[in-house]
């Protein structure tokens, strides 16, 4: 890898953590037009999912790109690091939104962490399948 590339990387994944963090949900008290966007983007629990496993799954695949998690021995410790980092990102989230909404834990809160588990597994593993297809054809994995 080149030298730079990592702390490019290290940018990458905590603008994209920031994202995640920020709680977009809150901005629907103070503009009526974004509350009208917001509700068109999220007006189905389908579409809710979809965010929260597409934020996480490529912040899982960012997470294992940066640990290069395909070229470990123990792959499973490594995707284990990934999924660490994910659960507390999704626990600080929900706790972010339960505060920014004065709402108490429930089960609303529990799925949205199961669905942004569900999304870094994906995303971690993508990432090892492709990188894994990637060294055994002979090209790097550093992607």
């Amino acid at each position: 890898m080149k030298p730079g590339r990592s702390s490019l990387r290290m940018i990458v994944i905590l603008l994209w953590i920031l994202g995640i963090l920020c709680p977009f949900y809150s901005g629907r008290r103070f503009s009526a037009l974004y509350r009208e966007a917001f509700d068109w983007v999220f007006h189905t629990h389908a579409s809710h999912v979809l965010m929260h496993t597409f934020l996480y799954g490529v912040l899982g695949w960012l997470l294992a790109s940066f640990i290069r998690v395909a070229i470990w021995e123990d792959c499973r410790r490594a995707l284990l690091c990934v999924m660490a980092s994910i659960l507390g990102i999704a626990i600080l989230q929900e706790t972010i939104q339960m505060v920014s909404e004065q709402i108490l834990l429930g089960q609303d809160e529990v799925f949205d962490v199961l669905v942004d588990l569900n999304g870094g597994l994906l995303g971690g593993a993508l990432y090892v399948c492709l990188g894994r297809r990637c060294l055994s054809d002979g090209t790097k994995p550093d992607t």
